[in-house]
């Protein structure tokens, strides 16, 4: 068995599978052929391997490394991912696409809180995943300079300074990237795949999926607003309660407020007799902002300034007719994407972090 420590650069070829494998799986660096450009690939989660790979490009710390998968369902092992974001890795990966997502509590392998995804569209790359786990595969460049193209250009930046280059042919085109860790998407790097056609994704496929829930002081409430939503063209599920008897609102509000969080549902709207419980429950969940609104102007601000995802409301406290309006402009109000409420936004979900810890 080679080791990785060598000053020599190897040059294999795809057959040596083997070989590759075992360097990547040492904590070595290798220089593969993709669908879009040569890549630097590591494992992921070698502490080693990642502080490495970042003296050999000369890259950031502050700057994430793309992470490769070989299947979809693995990308949730890593990120938090809503129903849009679900629908865009449905739709375009495998393939020249890379999204910055939010990164699970739990994932803490290069110290940053968002980490860079792509599918490769290439059978030979998926087998080789598929036998490592997920790689970390940035450009093979020096940061800041153009991407290898063939395996002499990886050679003339990188002899002796990574540990094989894995002779092939690769694509033309670096991937395109876009930053969805926020409601709004943005386009990092332009690639064959633009920001408009993305967006335009986003709204194909399905309705805007609400999780609603109550207890006996807000069913009748829920059960009205559960038609309406059907009228005005959202999907709904219902966690209950479904009777007037008396029951523990949080039994139906945490599972609804879960899955928000864990993006099976879009928003969540909920109700106890006064909202107080029903709020205070949805808000022990890890990245629920619920806001308990009793008027039209509260529920159009929640939405502009704290991107609120679960609406609480009192069914003892507020008329039927109320409720709808409060539900109807709460739903249609967008996020305003204002720096300063951003980054609230994000110091609250690091307070959310400090408390898991």
């Amino acid at each position: 068995m080679k080791m990785v420590n060598h000053m020599k650069t190897l040059v294999l070829k795809k057959e040596d599978v083997t070989e590759i494998v075992s360097i990547l799986n040492q904590g070595g660096i290798i220089a593969l052929p993709t669908d879009t450009v040569y890549g630097l690939a590591i494992k992921a989660g070698h502490l080693e391997a990642i502080a490495k790979l970042a003296r050999v490009k000369n890259r950031p710390e502050s700057k994430p490394f793309i992470l490769m998968v070989s299947a979809k369902n693995q990308i949730g092992d890593y990120v938090r991912l809503n129903r849009r974001d679900q629908k865009l890795i449905k739709r375009w990966m495998p393939g020249a696409m890379t999204f910055i997502f939010n990164k699970k509590n739990s994932v803490k392998s290069d110290g940053q809180t968002t980490v860079a995804i792509r599918m490769p569209d290439d059978p030979w790359l998926i087998s080789i995943i598929r036998k490592t786990g997920p790689l970390y595969v940035p450009g093979a460049n020096f940061s800041g300079e153009k991407v290898a193209m063939s395996t002499d250009e990886v050679l003339q930046m990188f002899e002796g300074k990574i540990d094989a280059v894995v002779v092939g042919v690769s694509g033309e085109t670096k991937s395109t990237i876009i930053d969805a860790t926020a409601g709004k998407l943005i386009l990092v790097r332009e690639g064959p795949i633009g920001l408009e056609e993305v967006e335009t994704s986003v709204g194909e496929g399905g309705k805007m999926k609400i999780a609603l829930a109550a207890d006996h002081g807000g069913v009748a409430h829920k059960e009205v607003l559960k038609q309406k939503l059907y009228e005005w063209g959202y999907e709904v599920e219902d966690f209950g309660t479904q009777g007037d008897e008396s029951v523990d609102y949080s039994d139906f509000i945490y599972p609804a407020a879960k899955a928000v969080s864990e993006g099976r549902a879009d928003k969540g709207i909920i109700f106890c007799g006064t909202g107080i419980g029903a709020s205070i429950t949805a808000n022990k969940v890890n990245g629920i902002r619920c806001a308990l609104v009793n008027d039209v102007t509260v529920a159009e601000v929640t939405r502009l300034h704290n991107d609120s995802n679960v609406l609480a409301m009192g069914g003892r406290v507020i008329s039927e007719d109320t409720m709808l309006k409060i539900a109807n402009v709460w739903l249609n109000t967008p996020f305003s994407e204002d720096e300063r409420h951003q980054r609230r936004i994000h110091k609250i979900a690091e307070i959310e972090k400090a408390e898991d810890k």
